[in-house]
């Protein structure tokens, strides 16, 4: 059977069916949270780790993926971490406690870890430095997976319970493999002999956590990555306590969400002809900042309802769509022989720090929502401050370098 030709839209649509694997996994488990934590007996900090143990794993796992793809390709890569993926999901539906959930949630982020960071790579392998359209267009499609992922979880938790979730994502990732076999060619035309070799491979590291632009980018990741996840880990047990309300409840609010990053996504890759990367990130910023302080002043007043915590962070989401897919296009662009790595590492940063900050965000939430909203507000301030700060003068120097 004939593959389509690595610039059709058909192979961003299989970068981003894989990576929705993640958004997936994370945002399916969503509304069986509160469920978790009461099968298990456990407080929903504890409950909350079955998040933070797949981010974990995913993140560090991708030190290892990044450099293979490098070395042997991004398509066998992918398929292998897609199959392993695939066999984890299958452990999770019969854990007997949360230790053994936790153990399986974690193989099934480091089975996870290369479908977003090696379809990031394959965009810049395919679109080299003017990749910022396709990266938004892969995000937009992967975009879709938050939408349909917390609706699927609340009607299955509802159904069959937390284990129905496993069911589901071992079927999704048996599909996914299988159209990754057979339509996805490899896009790495520069394989790199020395990428798997330890001494390059902490060189190439080195060099890259040195690198201005990239530190700039990194503190950007946090704030935009971290501030998501603490939403996320923190809203189920918030709509539970302060509403009441059902796991398809939750699983909708969260749907709703997920429809303002898919917008903000949207319009980012109809505009980047027009604007730069930088402009974005702060642009989306400051759509955020207006959301959290509008979620703050709703909190202050005492409003009660669902519209008062979603409407403001349907908002919130749709900055966050159009900031994100610039980070991932600029910080690639100036390494394109290790994209992979570069890829790799910027995951690390994305999924350990919103591992460790949705973990504070439920630690310190007063089922209100206002500990949560101070948290985020200080993390997009960080990220506005090393966009104008470190990433735009960085970007300046390197052009000012080029033209010389």
């Amino acid at each position: 059977m004939k593959r389509p030709d690595t610039r059709s839209w058909v192979v961003i649509a299989i970068l981003g069916a894989a990576g929705s694997i993640t958004p997936m996994t994370v945002d399916m488990t969503l509304p069986a949270l509160p469920e978790i934590a009461r099968d298990f007996a456990v407080t929903p900090a504890e409950a909350q780790l079955t998040i933070s143990a797949f981010l974990i794993a995913y993140a560090f796992a991708q030190l290892i993926y990044g450099p293979l793809s490098d070395r042997f390709g991004r398509r066998p890569v992918l398929l292998a971490s897609v199959a392993f993926f695939a066999m984890a999901s299958a452990g999770c539906i019969f854990s007997p406690d949360l230790e053994t959930l936790l153990v399986g949630r974690f193989i099934q982020g480091a089975g996870a870890a290369a479908t977003m960071a090696i379809g990031r790579a394959c965009i810049r392998d395919i679109y080299g430095p003017d990749a910022t359209r396709a990266m938004s267009l892969l995000m937009m499609w992967t975009g879709f997976a938050p939408v349909a992922a917390p609706l699927l979880g609340g009607v299955a938790v509802g159904f069959g319970g937390w284990q129905s979730l496993f069911v589901v994502l071992l079927s999704v990732s048996i599909a996914i493999w299988t159209v990754i076999f057979m339509f996805l060619d490899e896009t790495n035309q520069h394989l790199n002999n020395e990428a798997t070799r330890v001494r390059p491979i902490a060189r190439n590291f080195g060099f890259v956590c040195r690198h201005r632009v990239f530190l700039g980018y990194a503190v950007v990741t946090i704030g935009l990555y971290g501030s998501l996840f603490a939403m996320l880990s923190s809203l189920p047990f918030i709509l539970r306590q302060q509403l009441s309300v059902t796991p398809e409840e939750i699983g909708l609010s969260f749907a709703t969400l997920m429809i303002g990053q898919i917008v903000g996504a949207t319009v980012s890759a109809r505009l980047t002809v027009w604007r730069s990367g930088v402009w974005f990130i702060l642009s989306g910023s400051g759509i955020m900042l207006i959301a959290l302080a509008l979620l703050l002043s709703f909190i202050h007043v005492g409003a009660v309802g669902l519209g008062f915590l979603v409407g403001p962070l349907l908002i919130f989401m749709l900055g966050f769509g159009l900031a994100t897919p610039s980070v991932y296009a600029g910080v690639l662009a100036p390494f394109p022989t290790i994209a992979g790595s570069v890829s790799s590492l910027m995951g690390v940063i994305q999924f350990i720090s919103g591992a460790i900050l949705g973990t504070v965000a439920v630690a310190l939430s007063d089922g209100t929502g206002m500990a949560l909203g101070l948290q985020m507000i200080a993390q997009i301030v960080a990220v506005v401050a090393a966009a104008l700060l470190v990433v735009r003068p960085g970007l300046r120097r390197m052009a000012e370098l080029v033209e010389r």
